[in-house]
């Protein structure tokens, strides 16, 4: 029989290694057709060390699938309308974009694996956007909500929050297809601040188009 019992635990490089290789293997095969000895076997570690560390398979792509929310939420600036806009528009941009700054590969594994299951979503992606994205995103919407002058959040202000989420999450996904397209847009020299500048004007200006519209709508009803 193989040996299925988890190596000495030796730190978090054996647990990192693991999230980096399943990344890559779940992004490639999708949760159904990856199986837990490639991903162990291209992470060189023992098999026991998923139900060591995660309990199962499905455990383990569920801790794969929070990383990036998590990772972003930590970065993101409070949902605080009496904050500027601009300003809080860039932390909100940068929390996106840094890890195309950094050329961050493991997160660009995890990106990848987002793609897939937007194609292909799987229960723990259903899961994980009604537990640990919609939060995040009622908090946004009630903050929109309040700079826009609005007492109850409607499907527009809805549509508002996620437009200015696709916007940057854009950049996530389709990053390595700009910079073949165009090199240098995504990569090149300070093409961080160009994008994230470009982006936070985008962002001030459909704010600002829903808060026009709905001025527009009092007076014609006023």
């Amino acid at each position: 029989m193989p040996d299925t019992k988890p190596l000495q635990d030796t730190g978090p490089s054996r647990k990192t290694r693991l999230l980096r290789a399943a990344a890559s293997v779940f992004a490639a095969k999708g949760f159904e057709r990856a199986s837990t000895r490639e991903i162990c076997q291209a992470a060189g570690v023992n098999i026991g060390l998923i139900a060591y560390y995660f309990g199962d398979k499905l455990g383990l792509y569920r801790a794969l699938m929070e990383q990036p929310v998590a990772d972003v939420m930590a970065r993101m600036p409070p949902p605080d309308a009496a904050l500027p806009l601009q300003p809080w528009l860039r932390g909100f941009y940068t929390a996106f974009l840094t890890p195309l700054r950094d050329g961050d590969e493991a997160m660009s594994q995890l990106m990848r694996l987002c793609a897939r299951e937007t194609l292909e979503p799987s229960a723990v992606y259903l899961e994980i956007c009604q537990q640990s994205i919609a939060p995040h995103h009622h908090a946004l919407v009630a903050m929109l909500a309040q700079r826009c002058g609005v007492a109850e959040v409607d499907a527009e202000l809805h549509q508002l929050g996620f437009a200015l989420v696709a916007l940057v999450f854009d950049y996530w996904m389709s990053a390595d297809y700009m910079e073949a397209v165009v090199p240098g847009l995504v990569y090149g020299p300070e093409a961080f601040e160009r994008i994230l500048h470009r982006l936070v004007g985008y962002g001030q200006a459909l704010i600002e188009h829903e808060i026009a519209l709905r001025q527009g709508k009092e007076k014609k009803h006023g």
